[in-house]
């Protein structure tokens, strides 16, 4: 009986070391895993930074009017430039505010044919967006004012993203590249199961607005496109949304108190466009590949694939041998005890 304990103890003790085994060394791939595809974020992002400051010098833009911010939606590279500064958005408000709007509607909290003014609401919300209107600045005061004034709309928008903002974000109709990248990710992820509804109060209107100037991706069947906003008076341009590729990207880009600012957006337009195609080709050339292996070499297995055998099943494994192995020694052992037995 002893030794059967003594095998008991010997399988427990090999099968925790098994286990034990397997976990650490799943916790560390696992861990290395996260350290490299963050480190590639990170030198992606980098990357980015180089580029867009080489961008600027060669393009004689002034960095001090700019703010930038572009975020991937597949491979999810975010990156900005003086995110948390706040820039007049200007038209482009128009965007985040009929969102806001279109959300409360579904809830219920306010009904298109409601009175706002001499109007209901949504001829109002139409005056506000829609080009047959002329982008009525007065029905965008009439819709601040409906929703309880500034602060409250800019509250309402901050609990749609729960970006970072300081107080000075509640106080005027200034946005933050990070807000604004936040905001278009949460519109993009709701646009992509959008219905009617969504497509003819927001979609629509929207992509109306400056026709030589927007760019438009395909969610489903519906289109959703970016919002230009411009203030001669003050030198400044902001533009904002999604852009169409094989590789969806948002971008955000404010230049204000430029001498060229119109050409500067269009120039930083650009390069977001160009560098979402280099760093398509840049996470290409991140990916891990097998080796190539000769076709005699094959042996009848697909080389594209590699069957693992988790270091847990190797052990169990080994421990069953070693288990028998210990047994049939006893066993023959307590056979020749036996034998000896009855020969005396």
């Amino acid at each position: 009986m002893r030794i059967y304990k003594i095998i008991s103890a010997v399988l427990a003790l090999l099968m925790i070391l098994s286990v034990g085994s397997f976990a650490a060394t799943t916790a560390a791939e696992e861990s290395t895993y996260s350290i490299t595809e963050a480190a590639k974020e990170n030198e992606n992002a980098k990357i980015m930074q180089e580029e867009l400051n080489s961008f600027i010098k060669k393009n004689d833009i002034d960095p001090d009017t700019l703010c930038f911010g572009y975020y991937d939606f597949n491979r999810e590279l975010r990156y900005t430039f003086h995110g948390d500064q706040l820039f007049s958005s200007y038209d482009a408000f128009k965007f985040p505010l009929a969102y806001l709007y279109f959300k409360d509607l579904v809830l219920g909290e306010f009904h298109l044919n409601e009175d706002v003014g001499e109007d209901n609401l949504r001829t109002v919300f139409l005056r506000s967006l829609e080009k047959d209107y002329g982008h009525d600045a007065n029905a965008t005061e009439l819709l601040i004012e409906k929703y309880g004034g500034m602060e409250k709309v800019k509250k309402a928008l901050y609990e749609l993203t729960y970006t970072k903002v300081d107080k000075a974000f509640y106080e005027s109709d200034a946005l933050t590249a990070n807000y604004t990248l936040d905001f278009l990710i949460k519109y993009y992820s709701e646009a992509l199961y959008c219905s009617a509804d969504f497509k003819h109060m927001l979609i629509d209107p929207i992509k109306q607005i400056s026709p030589e100037r927007y760019s438009e991706t395909k969610i489903i069947d519906y289109k959703v496109t970016h919002r230009y906003g411009i203030s001669r008076e003050n030198g400044a341009c902001v533009d904002f949304g999604i852009v169409n590729t094989s590789n969806p990207f948002a971008f955000v880009i404010s230049v204000e108190d430029s001498a060229h600012y119109e050409d500067d957006i269009a120039l930083l337009a650009e390069f977001a466009l160009d560098f979402n195609e280099q760093y398509g080709s840049l996470a290409l050339s991140q990916m891990t590949t097998l080796p190539d292996v000769e076709d005699k070499e094959k042996k009848g297995y697909n080389s594209t694939t590699v069957t693992a055998v988790p270091l847990m099943i190797i052990v169990i494994v080994t421990t069953v041998v070693i288990a028998a192995a210990i047994t049939t020694i006893y066993i023959v052992q307590e056979n020749k005890k036996k034998k000896r037995d009855r020969l005396d």
